[in-house]
């Protein structure tokens, strides 16, 4: 199986342990601790859940404020999600066409509970059914050059410009080859019942000044972001789905390029 433990753990440079008590990572020595008296899917499940951790995170969530602890447990649940059961091989299996039938195939060929597969089903139904909704919707009402001065690329006059969201690129102090993430900025706040629609491939300026989150802030997950039929480069942010997590007070969202990347595999 591609998605054996001990193959994933090598591609990845992390170390196993298997010992008799709760597991938990180490991010900095790349070390994950399995209980090994769980049975095999609870040990795949918090092999995924953990590698998340070790391969995004950093610090100790011991001395983390709730939030930034939360924040990483739901992303390295989602990361579980779309890792034991990827869309890519989801979508080169011949699925039955009963519902339970096919949430069985998934239990057997990916080892999974029931519930975990029940909520990567409904995940990859709810993307699919998003993408189709949009293509119906959303760009039959607006043109390419609409869609462009969503993410203010053409130019604007007088005040207009508190209407547009200002996006800047922000790199990390050991990759310049692509940004880490895109800061996205909205003076007057963002129109949370619409999608924000925007192009990831863009060289965007820099951020000029210190970066520092605050209370304003809010992240986008995989799960925000929906890829628009026939536009290459462009991903679409649910809006709603950011608003519902973190409330409309938001003035700026951050988008790691992992998330995107994690949106284009899911």
């Amino acid at each position: 199986m591609d998605l054996d433990m001990d193959k994933v753990a090598m591609i990845f440079g992390v170390d196993i342990v298997y010992y008799d008590n709760s597991p938990f990572s180490e991010n900095e020595d790349k070390v994950i601790f399995i209980d090994r008296r769980d049975d095999y899917i609870e040990q795949r499940k918090v092999f995924f859940h953990e590698l998340c951790h070790v391969i995004r995170h950093s610090g100790d969530q011991r001395w983390m404020p709730e939030l930034f602890r939360e924040a990483q447990e739901n992303d390295a649940n989602q990361f579980a999600l779309y890792a034991m059961i990827p869309f890519f091989m989801l979508e080169q299996m011949q699925l039955p066409v009963n519902r339970i039938e096919v949430l069985s195939l998934l239990v057997t060929e990916f080892q999974v509970y029931l519930n975990f597969a029940k909520l990567r089903l409904n995940q990859v139904e709810d993307r699919i059914t998003e993408s189709k909704f949009m293509s119906t919707f959303t760009y039959a009402s607006q043109s390419p050059s609409s869609l462009e001065a969503t993410i203010h690329e053409s130019p604007v006059s007088g005040l207009d410009y508190l209407q547009q969201p200002r996006i800047r690129s922000l790199y990390g102090l050991d990759d310049f080859s692509r940004p880490e993430a895109l800061v996205i900025e909205q003076r007057q706040g963002f129109n949370w019942n619409e999608p924000l629609i925007l192009n990831v491939e863009r060289n965007y300026k820099l951020h000029n000044s210190s970066f520092y989150r605050s209370r304003h802030d809010a992240t986008v997950l995989p799960g925000d972001i929906s890829l628009p039929p026939n536009r290459r480069g462009y991903v679409t942010i649910n809006l709603s789905r950011v608003a519902w997590r973190h409330g409309k007070g938001v003035t700026r969202l951050i988008l790691p390029m992992e998330a995107v990347d994690d949106a284009i595999n899911f």
